[in-house]
């Protein structure tokens, strides 16, 4: 039930958001969300998926990958050990 659980929370949670930064509008961020006591990778092509439609949204054709994904934290159990996790990974939008 536990993993049930925690594989629909990670796909009702995969969400993509704009870089924080408005004059850099070329530059956006995907983030996954899950839950669990390990890091799991990017699934990349869902986040490309989702790259080239925000790209697109916003007058551009094509995403390319910048950098590496980050692992990150958004909170910990009692116990001090991450459980609520994000991995993000940033996107270049342009026109080629």
């Amino acid at each position: 039930m536990k993993a049930l659980l925690s594989s629909a929370l990670f796909l009702l949670s995969l969400t993509a958001m704009a870089a924080d930064s408005p004059t850099v509008d070329s530059v956006i961020t995907v983030s996954q969300v899950y839950t669990s006591t390990e890091p799991q990778p990017l699934n990349i092509n869902k986040a490309d998926k989702q790259a080239l439609e925000m790209c697109q949204t916003r007058g551009f054709n094509t995403a390319e990958r910048l950098g590496g994904e980050k692992q990150l934290c958004d909170r910990y159990t009692g116990w001090y050990e991450c459980y609520y996790r994000r991995v993000d990974q940033q996107y270049q939008c342009s026109n080629q």
